[in-house]
């Protein structure tokens, strides 16, 4: 159990390193074909890969895995397609971090909605908000933000709810398949906005922008969204989340090697608070002798 432990941590490593390259993929994507037409390709994509696993297990569907499905996929959705446009004004290093405050805002939205607080929310809260303020500042603290790093902050808060309802329908459905109902949900929702937006996307756009689709559909969704359910059932819920934060890190690694992004050490010192409150909030408080 405890090999079986190590391998699945390093799976989780694993996947947190696809996750954050994926954001720079995203970015470049965006030089070559539309947002919202990038977002239905990528999940097409991404449900086309599940589909063999779903059909080899062959489970039954669970009463409510249509309702929950797209429920997680609507929230799923809204956070992707702002992400996309985000990506057109901020960097893909601040996307990752900025994206990683939905691990403080869920908590937060909980003690709204059932569930109280205790100190390590609070402080999280605290370290994350001042480290947005350096991640998204011009490094002197004059300035504060752009029109992306705006867009980041809402898609942080549309992906908090998708995790809100994925605790909720999860234990009584097949990941694959609640995965499954939710990458087509965002697929049909973002091609119907690419339609009604009227973008245009030609067999050149696609030609061009080729292997960001297939990374970011078929290695980030279809392959490391598959190795996250195996890899969880080793660890623990909390291990698992603070090892997948680990994405925001290397966003901003990928965006220097792979898009020569910069940062000054006051966006530098951002990144360090907001992971150190992703850290904190997700610590599993110590058990009572």
């Amino acid at each position: 159990m405890q090999r079986s432990n190590i391998r699945a941590v390093a799976a989780l490593i694993l996947v947190a390193a696809i996750w954050g390259l994926s954001y720079s993929a995203q970015a470049e994507a965006m030089d070559t074909m539309s947002p919202l037409f990038f977002v239905f390709g990528r999940y097409l994509l991404g449900t086309l890969l599940l589909l063999p696993f779903i059909l080899f297990f062959r489970k039954k569907p669970s009463p409510h895995l249509l309702s929950g499905g797209i429920a997680c996929g609507v929230c799923l959705a809204g956070g992707e397609i702002l992400q996309q446009f985000g990506l057109l004004y901020t960097s893909a290093g601040k996307a990752g971090f900025l994206t990683a405050l939905y691990v403080i805002m869920i908590p937060v939205i909980g003690v709204f909605i059932r569930k109280k607080s205790d100190w390590k929310i609070w402080t999280a809260s605290l370290l994350s908000a001042a480290g947005a303020y350096g991640l998204c500042s011009d490094g002197t603290l004059n300035s504060f933000g752009n029109t992306g790093d705006c867009l980041m902050l809402l898609c942080a808060l549309f992906f908090a709810f998708q995790f809100i309802f994925i605790a909720k329908f999860a234990p009584d459905a097949d990941a694959l398949q609640l995965a499954a109902v939710q990458f087509l949900t965002v697929a049909v929702i973002s091609g119907a906005a690419a339609l009604i937006a009227r973008e245009t996307c030609s067999l050149a756009s696609v030609s061009a922008t080729l292997y960001p689709l297939l990374f970011c559909g078929g290695i980030a969704i279809g392959f490391a969204c598959t190795v996250q359910v195996a890899a969880s059932r080793y660890v623990h819920p909390a291990t698992a989340s603070i090892v997948l934060s680990a994405a925001s890190v290397f966003a901003v690694l990928w965006g220097c090697l792979l898009r020569s992004e910069r940062y000054s050490l006051i966006n530098l010192a951002g990144c360090a608070l907001i992971f150190a409150a992703v850290l904190l909030v997700q610590w599993p408080a110590r058990k009572a002798d």
